[in-house]
């Protein structure tokens, strides 16, 4: 009888051991996991903002690579911030001129961009703005990068003879 009491002691200690292994022997039901994320800033910076054609005569052509000179820079400068960077460009209409993408009329221009390789190279084609962002200035830009580009401006046949100011606006968007 002895050996049954000591047997059922040894087998209620060995269960309460198993059970105890088991309980704290268990799958965990969840996991984690730290994500971090830095903020980047999307921008653009253009250089210089205003410059002057002069005065020219109707149905004229005049690029601004022939008057824009600071420091040596002969093109307009679109510089972007810290992410990787699509920029559009687009035209607008002035007080007394509509913009056209296809030709001169009266009270119709035609405004043009061209990107150049760096700040003292003539674009080497033109192509016609128009009031939207249908035209691309570059894509993938990378961060604190710059493209180089250059205006040219195509006067009404006729029509309003007053200053007129065409606004070129510049967008930058993440291309990420």
């Amino acid at each position: 009888m002895k050996k049954f009491k000591l047997l059922s002691i040894l087998l209620f200690v060995f269960l309460c051991l198993a059970i105890l292994l088991v309980d704290t022997v268990r799958a965990a039901t969840e996991g984690t996991v730290t994500a971090t994320v830095t903020i980047g800033v999307v921008s653009v910076t253009v250089t210089p903002t205003s410059y002057d054609y002069g005065t020219v005569p109707f149905s004229s052509v005049k690029e601004s690579f022939d008057i824009i000179n600071i420091s040596g820079d002969k093109n307009i400068k679109a510089t972007v911030g810290t992410l990787l960077t699509n920029l559009d460009i687009k035209g607008a209409d002035t007080a007394g001129w509509t913009l056209s993408a296809s030709s001169i009329g009266a009270n119709q221009y035609m405004h043009k961009f061209g990107t150049a390789g760096d700040s003292t190279t003539r674009p080497s084609s033109y192509t016609a703005l128009t009031t939207g962002y249908d035209n691309i200035l570059g894509t993938s830009i990378a961060t604190d990068s710059s493209v180089w580009f250059g205006l040219q401006i195509n006067t009404p046949s006729s029509g309003v003879a007053t200053q007129q100011s065409a606004v070129v606006t510049v967008l930058a968007s993440w291309a990420g």
